[in-house]
């Protein structure tokens, strides 16, 4: 697991550095930290095709902000694999982060046990986002993983899958079947036919989903309720 920890506070760096190798050493998993005082130098480093699992990123620095860096690691490199954990002694920047699709979010002082929860929370998010969704189409049994689904439309008894590639895959199903599967992951029911992957939405407003590159989905009336709810549990104390 390589994660990133970065944050203008060079004792507060070493002292999540310290923690995380702990939770690792003890549940055995190998864990490679690197570290940075500023969003530049990260993001210098992320461009030339260096990858993190998981990033603690601080918000406010004077030499490229975590705002900024954030937004240049979703937008210019396009990475939505890596988790991003953003850290801040204010707790104002829910929506503001919300593009950005953090994991959660840490107030300082940082406290340990919130640590240990964000690193509990990133080991079950690894194991929904590699869980895959099943189908059979013209004779075939085929699977998509859930991080390659924008979101499931149902039309009758066909079903489409929008995918973040841009393609459309069509097979013959029901509802019912695709929530059943679909229970292990992020996914918001927002109609009676559409079942969103969170982690492609990009903007939530009370009536609307925004996905990454624009396409806007309706969430019709009786749905709204539930699908707030939902986005605020995923979002977690970023709210």
């Amino acid at each position: 697991m390589r994660i990133a920890i970065c944050d203008d506070d060079v004792i507060l760096c070493h002292q999540l550095e310290g923690i995380i190798l702990g939770f690792g050493k003890n549940e055995d998993v190998p864990v490679q930290t690197s570290v940075f005082f500023d969003g530049k130098g990260l993001w210098e480093y992320m461009k030339q095709g260096n990858h993190f699992d998981l990033i603690f990123l601080d918000i406010e620095m004077e030499q490229m902000n975590g705002i900024a860096t954030g937004r240049a690691i979703r937008d210019t490199l396009g990475d939505e694999e890596c988790k991003i954990v953003f850290i801040s002694s204010r707790r104002d920047y829910a929506m503001e982060l919300f593009a950005i699709r953090p994991m959660d979010f840490l107030v300082k002082p940082v406290k340990e046990e919130k640590l240990k929860a964000i690193w509990e929370l990133y080991s079950r998010l690894y194991q929904k986002e590699r869980n895959v969704f099943y189908y059979e189409a013209k004779g075939s049994k085929n699977y998509i993983a859930f991080n390659r689904v924008r979101y499931f439309k149902v039309d009758n008894r066909k079903i489409e899958i929008h995918t973040i590639s841009g393609d459309v895959i069509t097979f013959y199903g029901k509802m019912a079947e695709v929530k059943k599967q679909t229970d292990a992951g992020r996914f918001i029911q927002i109609s009676r036919s559409e079942l969103v992957n969170y982690n492609a939405v990009e903007e939530y407003r009370e009536d609307m989903l925004i996905l990454r590159g624009g396409e806007g989905l309706p969430i019709v009336a009786s749905r709204r309720k539930e699908a707030g709810e939902k986005i605020l549990d995923y979002m977690g104390e970023m709210m």
